[in-house]
Formats: C-alpha cells, structure tokens, sequence
C-alpha cells in the first residue's frame, strides 16, 4: 500500500533525478548503426506502450498488448492500424503547433470582437481560427499526399467560423471543416498561404515580416537565423531607422544574416500586419476581413530593397517560395529531424544525426510520406530502447518519457470516457470564453503546469516531472476517478467503460483481483495474472481502503494511485 500512496513523491524524485525508466529484459541483439552495445531495449509489450502513447496519446488495448506478446512482429501491423486513427491526426497536430506556436490564448487583438460571432465563444474561436494550418497539416498527413504538400498546397480547411473570418465561402454545419480552394489569386502555398499564420506572426512596422520569414526557416529548415554565429555590431544606433536600413546592407556584421534574410521576408509582404484588427477592435470595421494582397509583391522596394529570393536561388511568387522549400534537401532532413525530435522528447539538436540520414533517406524514398516516417521513428531500435547499463552514454539515449499534458488528457478520455472541463463565466471584450479545457488550456486551465506550452509566453515543454505537474496529475486522476467510479457503480454491465471485470460493489476476492489484472494492463500496459505480486499490492490497497470505507470509495482511491503512479505517468 505505501507504494502507491507515496507514487506522487516517488514521480517528483524521478523526474529530479532522471531515473531511467521501467528495466525489461531487452529485445532483440539488433541495433542501430550508432546504439553501444550496452544498451537494453523494451520488451515488445513495453515497446508496443510506447509506440501507441507517442503516437496517439492513449494506451494499447489489452487485445494488442496480447497479440505482441504472443507475436513480437504483430507490432509492425498494430502500428499501421494506429498511423490511421484519428488520434494520430491529433498528434501531427500538436507536433506541428510545438513548431508553428499556433494555439494562443493571449493576445486580445487577436480574437474577432464583434456581433457577427456573438453565439460564439473565445474557445470555439481559437479553436477553428488558430488550427487552421494544423488542421491543413493533418489532412495531408492523414491522407498520405507527400508531405510535401504542407508549402505547396492549393487549398486549405474552412468551418463557418474561419469563413466570415477570411471571407471564404462555407456550406454545411458551421463546425465541419471542408476543403477550400483558393480562389482570389494567392499563390498555392499550402500554410505558407493561410491569412491566420500571418495573422499571428504579426510583424511591427519596421521589421518588414523578417520575424515571419524566420520563423518559415526555423519551421521548416531547420535554420533559425537567430542561432546564427555572428558577432553584432553594438555600436549601430538601432533607433534610426535609416541607420538600420543601410546596416543590414552595408554592414558585415549585419549583412551576414540580412542578405538572405531579407528577400526570404520579401515574399511574405502581400499578407497585411493586421492593422484592420485593431480597427475592428474599436469597432470601425467588420468582418470578413481579409490580408491578402496581391499589390504587396513590390512593397520590398519602399521596405528592404531585396528582390524576393530564397537563399540566393531566384523564386517567383509565395508558391515558387514553397516548391524551393520543398525541394531544398534542409526540408526533408529538418522534417525527419522533428519527427524523432517530437516521438522521443529528444531535444532537437540532440537527436542522432547517423538516424536523421536514415530516416531522411526512407522519408525521401517514400514520396516523402509522413506516416512511412512516422512508423520509422517508433519501429527504430533507438526508439524502443529502455535504458543503458553504461552510465557513461546513458543520458545520450531515449530512456523513459513523460505524458505531455495532450497525451495525459486523451489517455484519460480512452480509459474512462472523462474530459476534465469547467465553464467559465469569463469573458474578453464581451466575447464569453466558454468551457476551458484543463489539460489542454492556458486562461483557464493547467497546461503549463503539466509542463505543455501556451505558444506565446511559454515555448518549450518540459519533459521531467516537478511540484506543479505532479499537482496536476492528483487533480485530474482524482476527478477522473470519481467521475468513472460513478458511472459505472450505475451502468449496465454492457456499457461499464472500465469495470469490466468486476462490478464497482462486490467485494469477492477473485473477482477484485481480477478487475485489478484488468487495471494493470489498461493503464500501466503491464499483462499480470490476478495472483502475482503486482496485484497483491493494488488488492493489499483496495481492501485496507475498503475496510475503512466503502468499495466504492475503495476503486477511486486505487485509480487515483494508479493514474498518478510513475507507470502511468511515464513510457
């Protein structure tokens, strides 16, 4: 019993100290071209965990952890199955927004203010508004077009909301999301077109969209301009604006980054900085609004007085910019790079770089197939290894990782049919906000806390396990647990969501240990008979609670160590 008790204890110590993780008895003698021959892989069950957790955020089913057990290379097959699930589409995502910082809760110019969405709230806004080049990502990822397709697409994804936004027409329910070919003139850019990335890269007057510009090279090559290894020259009175335009050409120091800096930024001068918002914010304009124009291809001459030009390389228009994106070597290479990155909580400069080649060689030689990368990164040998028996090249390994707070809602919603929601009576400039998501919220709601991001203030996740995030887990494992308990103390058998095995009053031995089996495997991914150790643990806690209380009362208490055990919380 005091194991699971003090679980919260024991994660906090575990995220502090870098504990490496469950220790199987390894796999198979394969390895990867740069793994020492120290390391020790997952069992395939364990194996099999991790791959579901990274890609869809929730954990196998009994039936598949039963089928690797019983036949290691299932996994293969499992996995494909997963690569089609609409979690995974949610993965792509949450990846791609770790990337593009799109889910903002912050900035109030940036929410539509006036009568026209009076029947909606700030969070449906966000939601449509802000996911649009998500959503453009994820339906290209999930219908296997190359990946390609994300700068260079001729269409994007439209709900009512987003169409009296842009002005784009919409037929059907206002929450369905269907593809809109553009049709006003812009270039086919895929994201690169979409009014809302602009929308919220908004650039200040003088910086001539090189804030934008940069964050399409750190997107999507792998090359932030800021990282650049250049000494700046102090002595330029940054605040003459004249001074400022002659430094970024005359000046080497400056020049260094500006001349290819620069004409990238110039192609990005037909999307408007969304003055107008502001405008709308005071109420001087409604929507639709647009920030396309086409009249912006020359504003570089009053602005930078660089011709658009990727790298050197001549490129007509925004869609000449995105096939020069697609074609340039750095795009496939910087993908492969995010995609492990993201799988292994690896920090991105840390990855291998012998296993980016191999993954950017099958990822090229696939028609540049996300989910053929995806499947690649989990069915690695260095994805599925455990830990290292060397401590002098352990920490360059993967080792356990933690839930994100996206994985930790989604895997609680799987187990127990639960979203942990509150309605807020706040609003923003009259807009009401609606009901906050706990996980996966700022304003209202603990995902910083849990170690996520907001995509403004916070904009890298923290992947060990500290006051806050431990706080988080009791709470919505406490809520979870109640509300499930509940749920199925009443339902039918047939629509129990977790109690499967026994019902939430009896109290017989075997029928309980039985349910506990069942825990163990849904929510830790660990198959055990109903008399082995792991159980007479969880029993020894279920009836010392019970006996003190009620059966009831007994299982929340077990699910909440469960859920908030380092077994659940890790993979």
């Amino acid at each position: 019993m005091r194991r699971f008790v003090s679980s919260l204890v024991v994660v906090g110590l575990v995220g502090v100290i870098g504990c490496t993780g469950t220790i199987g008895p390894g796999g198979d003698d394969t390895h990867g071209d740069d793994l020492p021959a120290t390391v020790v892989f997952l069992t395939p069950t364990q194996h099999l965990s991790r791959a579901s957790l990274a890609l869809r955020g929730v954990r196998p089913s009994i039936e598949d952890l039963k089928a690797v057990e019983a036949d290691p290379d299932a996994l293969g097959g499992i996995v494909d199955r997963y690569l089609d699930s609409p979690e995974f589409g949610a993965t792509i995502k949450d990846l791609h927004n770790d990337t593009l910082l799109m889910r903002m809760e912050y900035q109030p110019l940036q929410l539509p203010l006036t009568a026209t969405f009076t029947n909606h709230t700030v969070v449906e806004i966000n939601g449509s508004a802000y996911e649009e080049p998500l959503r453009l990502i994820e339906d290209i990822v999930m219908h296997d077009q190359p990946y390609t397709q994300i700068v260079t697409a001729d269409y994007t994804l439209v709900d009512g909301i987003i169409a009296q936004i842009w002005g784009f027409p919409h037929s059907g329910p206002a929450n369905v999301f269907t593809r809109y070919h553009w049709t006003d003139g812009r270039p086919s850019a895929g994201v690169l077109s979409t009014e809302v990335l602009y929308h919220r890269w908004i650039s200040a007057g003088a910086n001539y969209s090189r804030g934008r510009a940069n964050l399409i090279s750190r997107a999507f090559l792998c090359h932030d301009f800021l990282h650049s290894d250049i000494v700046v020259d102090t002595s330029i009175d940054l605040s003459d604006p004249e001074v400022v335009s002659n430094a970024v050409v005359a000046n080497p120091s400056c020049a260094g980054c500006h001349q290819t800096l620069d004409p990238l930024a110039s192609y990005l001068m037909t999307f408007a900085n969304h003055q107008p918002i502001a405008q709308l914010a005071q109420g001087q304009r409604d929507y639709p609004i647009g920030g396309y124009d086409p009249l912006g291809e020359n504003r570089y001459r009053g602005t930078n007085h660089r011709p658009p030009m990727f790298f050197g390389v001549p490129a007509t228009k925004l869609d000449g910019l995105g096939k020069a994106i697609a074609d340039d070597p750095r795009f496939a290479r910087c993908t492969a790079a995010r995609f492990a990155s993201y799988l292994t909580e690896v920090p991105l400069d840390d990855v291998s770089g012998a296993w980016v080649a191999r993954l950017q060689k099958l990822f090229v030689e696939n028609n540049f197939s996300a989910k053929k990368l995806a499947r690649a990164v989990v069915l690695s040998d260095e994805f599925r290894v455990s830990h290292d028996t060397n401590p002098e090249t352990a920490d360059r390994l993967i080792g356990t990782q933690k839930l994100r707070p996206e994985q930790l809602s989604r895997m609680i919603r799987d187990l127990t049919g639960f979203r942990w929601t509150t309605p807020s009576g706040a609003s923003i400039r009259s807009v009401p906000y609606g009901t906050g998501d706990l996980l996966d919220g700022d304003l209202v709601g603990f995902r910083v806390l849990f170690g996520g991001i907001d995509s403004y203030f916070v904009t890298e996740r923290v992947h060990t396990m500290n006051a806050t995030s431990s706080l988080v887990a009791k709470a919505a494992a406490s809520a979870a647990a109640e509300y499930i308990v509940e749920h199925d103390a009443v339902a039918a058998a047939a629509d129990r969501k977790l109690f499967t095995a026994a019902a939430v009053g009896t109290t017989d031995e075997t029928a309980v240990r039985a349910q506990i089996a069942y825990l163990h495997a849904r929510i830790f991914g660990d198959l055990v008979a109903a008399d082995s150790a792991d159980v007479d643990q969880t029993y020894q806690l279920f009836t010392a609670a019970a006996a003190a209380s009620t059966p009831k009362r007994a299982w929340k208490i077990v699910l909440i160590a469960m859920l908030t055990d380092f077994r659940s919380l890790f993979y």
